[in-house]
C-alpha cells in the first residue's frame, strides 16, 4: 500500500495508525507494563505529549535504558517506524482532530453494510450514489444548523469567543470552547515585554503530566500584520488556535484573533465548490413537483415580460398547453375510474367464494410480557489493560503465598 500511495499519490502524506500501534504495543507487552511502576505514564508522555522530535527522541532512549527494554522487539520495531505513526513527527501536517483510521474504517464499514459481494457494478454506484446523498444531506443541515443556531450566551464572555461563534460551525467552536476552558489549566510568563511569552501546565493540577513543558508563544500586534508564533503546531494540524496562544490573548486582554487563523474549512461560510444534484424527474412528490414547475414558469414569465410580441407568444403557448392538459386529466381521470371499479369486483368476487368455502378464524393475541427481574445492575468500571494484568498477578502471588503456608503445615505435620 505504501508503495503505491507514493507512486499513485506523490503528494500525499502516508501515515500508520497511531491508535492500533499502541494498542497492539500494549497487548504484546501487557505484563512488562504490570511489572514496571511509571512505566504506562511515562510511555503515555512520551508519545502523546512530545513537542518536538528531538524532545521524543532523547526521553525514548532514555525509558529504554531507565526500565531495561533493550531487548524488547516491540520497542525496538516502534523505534525503528517512529516517523511514520509518532504524532509529534506530523503535527506540521494537516490532520484534523484524527490519529487513527476510525474515519476511513467507518467509511469503509457503512459500504460493507450496504454493499454486498455478490453485487453488481451498477448496484455498487447505486448504492455508493444513494450513501453520498445521504452524507451530503447530513451535511447540509448541520450547515443550517450552524448558521440558525446560536449559543444563547457565552461560556467566558470574551470577545474572541464572540468573535469565533461568528466564524466557525457548531462544532469546530465546540472544539474552540474546549480549548479556551483549558487555558485555566496554565500558567504564563512574560520574557520579552509584549512579544514573547512562556506557558506551561500547573504543577498543582490532579490529572499531572509527567513533564512540566515550556511552551514558547511569540506575538506581534503591528496593524494588518498581526503573528502568533508557536511551538505546539496544532493550528497547523487541527486548523484551530491551541489554548498556549489563547492563554496569552486572554491574559494580555487582546480584542479578536486575526482572520488568518480561521480557516475556510471550518467557518460557515457556502461551500466552494459545487455539488452535483440530481434533477427532479415527475416521479418525486407531488410538492416538489409544484415548486419545479412553479420555478420553471416563473423563469419564462421573467423572459417573455420583457416585450409584448413574446408576451403574446407564450400567453398563446399557455392557453394551448392549458387545453391539453384539460384532456389529459380527463384520462386519466377515467383510468383511474376503471382501476377503482376493477378493484370493487374482485373484492366482491373474492367474498362470495370465500363465503361458500369453510372459513378459517384467525385469533389474534397479544404477545408475551416479559417480565424484568428487578432494576438492572449497576455498570462496572472498565479497568485499563494494565490494571487488570497488575490484579492478575496479585492474585497469583497471593496463591502462590498461601500453598507455600500449606505445604509447610503438611510438613509439619508428617514430622
Amino acid at each position: 500500500m505504501r508503495s503505491a500511495i507514493a507512486t499513485v499519490f506523490p503528494n500525499t502524506i502516508h501515515r500508520n495508525c497511531f491508535f492500533h500501534i499502541k494498542r497492539k504495543c500494549y497487548n504484546k507487552n501487557l505484563k512488562v507494563f504490570a511489572a514496571n511502576e511509571g512505566l504506562p505514564e511515562t510511555f503515555e508522555d512520551i508519545v502523546n505529549f512530545s513537542v518536538t522530535e528531538e524532545e521524543f527522541e532523547t526521553r525514548w532512549l532514555k525509558m529504554i535504558t531507565d526500565y531495561k527494554l533493550e531487548n524488547n522487539k516491540y520497542f525496538t520495531k516502534m523505534w525503528e517506524m517512529r516517523n511514520i505513526f509518532i504524532p509529534v513527527y506530523f503535527k506540521h501536517d494537516f490532520f484534523p482532530f484524527i490519529q487513527s483510521t476510525a474515519r476511513s474504517e467507518g467509511t469503509n464499514a457503512r459500504f460493507k453494510d450496504n454493499v454486498g459481494p455478490t453485487y453488481s457494478v451498477v448496484s455498487f454506484l447505486r448504492q455508493y450514489q444513494r450513501i453520498i446523498d445521504t452524507i451530503q444531506n447530513k451535511e447540509q443541515i448541520e450547515d443550517n444548523q450552524s448558521k440558525e443556531k446560536t449559543p444563547k450566551e457565552l461560556q467566558y464572555g470574551y470577545t474572541i469567543e464572540k468573535q469565533a461563534i461568528e466564524l466557525y460551525n457548531r462544532i469546530i467552536y465546540s472544539r474552540f470552547a474546549n480549548q479556551l476552558k483549558q487555558t485555566e489549566n496554565y500558567k504564563y510568563k512574560e520574557i520579552e515585554e509584549g512579544r514573547t511569552f512562556e506557558v506551561w501546565y500547573k504543577s498543582n493540577k490532579i490529572r499531572k503530566r509527567g513533564v512540566i513543558r515550556k511552551y514558547i508563544v511569540q506575538i506581534d500586534l503591528t496593524k494588518g500584520a498581526e503573528e502568533f508564533s508557536y511551538i505546539c503546531g496544532k493550528l497547523n494540524k487541527d486548523g484551530i488556535v491551541c489554548a498556549h496562544i489563547l492563554k496569552i490573548i486572554v491574559e494580555e486582554e487582546i480584542n479578536e484573533i486575526p482572520e488568518k487563523y480561521y480557516i475556510e474549512r471550518w467557518s460557515k461560510k457556502e461551500k466552494k465548490f459545487h455539488i452535483h444534484r440530481r434533477e427532479q424527474t415527475s416521479t418525486t412528490h407531488r410538492l416538489l413537483r409544484f415548486n419545479m414547475l412553479s420555478r420553471q414558469a416563473a423563469e419564462l414569465t421573467f423572459k417573455a415580460a420583457k416585450g409584448k410580441r413574446i408576451a403574446d407568444y407564450l400567453a398563446k403557448e399557455f392557453q394551448r398547453i392549458g387545453e391539453e392538459l384539460d384532456i389529459m386529466l380527463a384520462e386519466e381521470d377515467l383510468r383511474l375510474e376503471t382501476i377503482a371499479n376493477e378493484g370493487a369486483v374482485q373484492t366482491h368476487s373474492l367474498w362470495k367464494s370465500s363465503s361458500n368455502g369453510n372459513q378459517e378464524i384467525v385469533s389474534i393475541r397479544d404477545p408475551k410480557r416479559i417480565h424484568q427481574k428487578g432494576r438492572p445492575k449497576n455498570p462496572t468500571r472498565l479497568m485499563p489493560m494494565v490494571e487488570q494484568e497488575r490484579a492478575k498477578m496479585a492474585k497469583k502471588a497471593g496463591k502462590n503465598k498461601n500453598n507455600k503456608g500449606n505445604t509447610s503445615g503438611k510438613i509439619d505435620m508428617y514430622l
